[in-house]
This record gives C-alpha cells, sequence and structure tokens, in this order.
C-alpha cells in the first residue's frame, strides 16, 4: 500500500482548487467549453468534450480522447498526491502500478458546471481534472502542438540575412530596460527564443560594485563556470596561445565548448573596448542551412543526424573530449515532421571546426587487397560517410553565403547574447593599431535557466 496516497483523503473541492492553481498557468485565457460525458473501465477512461479554442476550429465539435488510467491517477494534484508547498509528487509512478487498486476509479462525474472531471479512484483518491487539462493532453494534431518538444508558446524564426534585417525593431534594448523593465525583458527573451540573438547597449563601465555582464546574466540565471572560469576575457594586448580565440587571428564559424557533454545554450560577449581595426563577429542561423540541406538532399540530412563528429580539448593538463553528431533532432511526431514546421523538429547543432579532432566513423573504403582485415561493418560505413560529406559540404556553403549571415562590429558598451546551440559565430582578424585595444568579456548560461525565466514571465504577460 502507499501510505502517502492513503493519508488526507482529498475533497473534490480541494482537488478542484488545486486543480486550478497547477492548470491556470497552461494559458491565461480561460478556456470556454464544456465536458459532455464520460465512461470508464479498469484500463480507461473516456471522455468527450468541447471547446472554442480560436486556433482550432475542429475543437468547434464534441472531441472524444480515451485516456490511459495510470496517466490520469500518475496526474493527480490532490492534496494526498502533491507536496502543498513545493507543488512536488509525494509517489513514484511505478508505485501505482504495482497494484490496480491506485488506477481503477471508482466514481467518475462531471461537475454542475461541466469544468471539471471528478475522479476518485479505490485508494481514496480524489481529484477534480480540468477542462484545460484534458484540452492540452487530448493528443498532439496537424494542429495541435507536440507536448514533447514544447516549453513555450514563442516559435523560432529560422532566418537568413534579409528576415533579420526585417526583425531588427526587437534586436537591441537598454541595458536599463533589460534590468528593470519586465515586459521589456520578456520581448527580450522572446526575441531570443525567436531569433536566437539580442543586443543590449549603454552597459554602464566596470567598477567594485558593479559588473554589467555579471549582472545582466544574472538577470536571465547564473553564471555557467566553464574551463575558463566565470568570465574570459579576449584582450589584444594579453594574447596566450591556450585557445585561438585569445588571439587576433581570423576565426571560422563555430559554437564554442562543444568538447563538453553539456554544452552552454548561450553565450554573453560584452564589448568593453573596441578601438582596432577589424574583428567584426559575423553570426549565422545554423538552423536555416540545415532545413535547406534537409529540403535539397534527404539523404545527406539523415546522414548529419547519425555521423559522430569528433571534438576535443587538450592543452595544460585538461582533457575534454566528446562525438556528437551536426544535427540533433527532437523526437519525430506528426506535427514536427512537415516541412513548414521544421523548427519544431530541428534541436541542437553541434559544429565547431577549431576544437574537431580526427573522425572515426566511415574512414575505411573497400579495397581490393583480400589481405585487408578491417572488418565489413566499418567497411559498410563509408556509404554513411558519403553522404555525410554531401552534407557537410551543403551546411559549410550554406553558413558561408553572406546572403545568410550579419556583421556586426559590436560598439564599446555593448553585449550581445547568442544562442550557442544555434547561431554560429565568426570573427575577423583583428587589426591592431598603435596604442589601441580590444577589450571582450564573455560568460554562459545554460539554456534550462534561460527557458525557465522565459516560460515563467510568459505565464504572467500572455
Amino acid at each position: 500500500m502507499l501510505s502517502p496516497l492513503m493519508k488526507n483523503r482529498a475533497t473534490f473541492n480541494a482537488g478542484g482548487y488545486l486543480a486550478k492553481r497547477y492548470f491556470n498557468k497552461l494559458k491565461k485565457e480561460v478556456l470556454d467549453g464544456t465536458i459532455l460525458n464520460s465512461s470508464f473501465n479498469k484500463e480507461s477512461t473516456t471522455v468527450t468534450f468541447m471547446t472554442n479554442d480560436p486556433n482550432n476550429k475542429a475543437m468547434d465539435k464534441p472531441y472524444t480522447v480515451c485516456f490511459n488510467n495510470i496517466f490520469l491517477r500518475d496526474s493527480s494534484r490532490s492534496p494526498a498526491t502533491v507536496d502543498a508547498k513545493t507543488g512536488q509528487k509525494l509517489f513514484t509512478t511505478g508505485q501505482l502500478a504495482i497494484d490496480p487498486i491506485h488506477t481503477t476509479p471508482d466514481l467518475v462525474k462531471i461537475t454542475p458546471d461541466g469544468k471539471y472531471l471528478s475522479i476518485r479512484w479505490k485508494d481514496g483518491d480524489l481529484y477534480n481534472y480540468p477542462l484545460e487539462f484534458l484540452y492540452k493532453y487530448k493528443g498532439s494534431t496537424f494542429v495541435t502542438r507536440s507536448l514533447r518538444n514544447r516549453h513555450t508558446g514563442h516559435r523560432p524564426l529560422i532566418w537568413d540575412s534579409m528576415i533579420f534585417n526585417d526583425n531588427l525593431k526587437t534586436f537591441a534594448l537598454d541595458y536599463n530596460e533589460f534590468l528593470h523593465d519586465d515586459k521589456k525583458f520578456y520581448k527580450a527573451l522572446i526575441n531570443l527564443q525567436k531569433i536566437g540573438m539580442v543586443m543590449v547597449k549603454n552597459l554602464p563601465k566596470i567598477n567594485k560594485e558593479v559588473d554589467p555582464l555579471r549582472v545582466l546574466c544574472n538577470r536571465i540565471g547564473p553564471i555557467r563556470t566553464t574551463i575558463y572560469g566565470e568570465i574570459f576575457e579576449v584582450n589584444n594586448l594579453k594574447l596566450n596561445d591556450s585557445n585561438i580565440t585569445f588571439t587576433n587571428k581570423r576565426l571560422p564559424f563555430h559554437q564554442d565548448l562543444t568538447y563538453l557533454e553539456n554544452i552552454p545554450g548561450f553565450q554573453l560577449l560584452h564589448s568593453v573596448k573596441n578601438e582596432t581595426d577589424g574583428g567584426e563577429n559575423l553570426y549565422v542561423d545554423a538552423f536555416h542551412s540545415t532545413r535547406f540541406i534537409r529540403e535539397t538532399d534527404t539523404e545527406a540530412y539523415e546522414a548529419l543526424n547519425i555521423v559522430p563528429i569528433n571534438y576535443q580539448y587538450k592543452k595544460d593538463d585538461k582533457r575534454y573530449y566528446q562525438s556528437k553528431p551536426l544535427i540533433e533532432q527532437y523526437d519525430s511526431n506528426e506535427h514536427n515532421v512537415e516541412i513548414g514546421n521544421y523548427e519544431f523538429l530541428i534541436k541542437n547543432v553541434n559544429y565547431s571546426p577549431p576544437y574537431q579532432a580526427p573522425m572515426t566513423y566511415g574512414i575505411y573504403n573497400k579495397a581490393p587487397n583480400k589481405e585487408v582485415c578491417t572488418t565489413p561493418g566499418k567497411i559498410i560505413e563509408r556509404f554513411m560517410f558519403k553522404d555525410f560529406i554531401r552534407g557537410l559540404e551543403l551546411f559549410e556553403q550554406s553558413i558561408n553565403d553572406p546572403a545568410n549571415q550579419i556583421m556586426i562590429s559590436i560598439p564599446q558598451d555593448t553585449c550581445i547574447i547568442f544562442n550557442n546551440r544555434r547561431i554560429l559565430h565568426a570573427r575577423n582578424e583583428v587589426i591592431p593599431k598603435p596604442n589601441s585595444q580590444r577589450l571582450f568579456r564573455g560568460c554562459f548560461v545554460s539554456n534550462d535557466h534561460f527557458m525557465s525565466r522565459l516560460t515563467y514571465l510568459e505565464e504572467n504577460f500572455e
């Protein structure tokens, strides 16, 4: 028996109260509609309901869905199953499956207002499932987003230089606006989700009391410590050979820290002084290039999802090594496999030539000499490798096309924030002038913190 599930049995009213608290964040707009009827057996519960969702005209007619009882019981937010203060579960999903008493309804009824499906389970748990909950989990269709990869309602906008320039109005904002105006800060995070970049202007000078880069980062989430510490500097007056970034050399398009298992999601790059010639920063949307490959050469695209690229960092006492495909996708479903919904399929890109180690997949060809001992499986990899190389050629042609790029000479006291898992960045050669300095400072913040902040603000402003 599950002692937490048997204690403090909920009432229908209490269940309804917690349901409102838990699901009122789904959308600020309350769904107009009603639950029409329901039926159940020991395995499932079937519900028919209607809503007037303006984004889904199909819901103008009754909609019927058959829920697995384990799913419904596991989703209960009654006081007996969820801690009132933390909102966290007091039981495990596995515990429910041990004894059917926990997942068999004893009574199912619709509340008089038609807004809740009240279920009393045989183990005594009572909970009112809101109409919003039933609607949200009714299942993904061509007109309903999949729940598996949807963290926010803001759709990424895949861009080339022309599309980016059309969105310049939302690209930049003032430092004080970013810090003190929640609505403008929210719009900046939307832009980070949408095009993957924002610019923050008019940062104050660094002093003993205020480090504006830290302040900006902490507005999103805590600084992510890397092998370079919390904050790194790129200073043309203090060159070092620990990383090609810390030199004046031209940098090709790449992402940072691909040799780590958990690559930081966002980078903040603060221009403290920019007095030299050259050194312009270039950016390109890698999602645009991978979509181009998917539409041009399906086999090459699939190979870019499979063939591992090896990345390494070997300097002094540091040894980092990871293998990742160029393209990472969310699980496919009937929604995101549509060509027009590619932004819901693509998850991350991994591309960083400066840190690339030798390939280890598909590197053997079939030799005419029968004495060659390469295993057949390794030889067969060459076919996939050919598709991969063809895809890599298409990818690099696309990212190096000026029509897909933007170039920015970042002004002093300005910070660029960009998605390190989507936006590739490059730098032109830095050309020093007498008594001139190019000082940039940077740091990273995890995607988890960014998404948490975005969804929290979305709940409050949408």
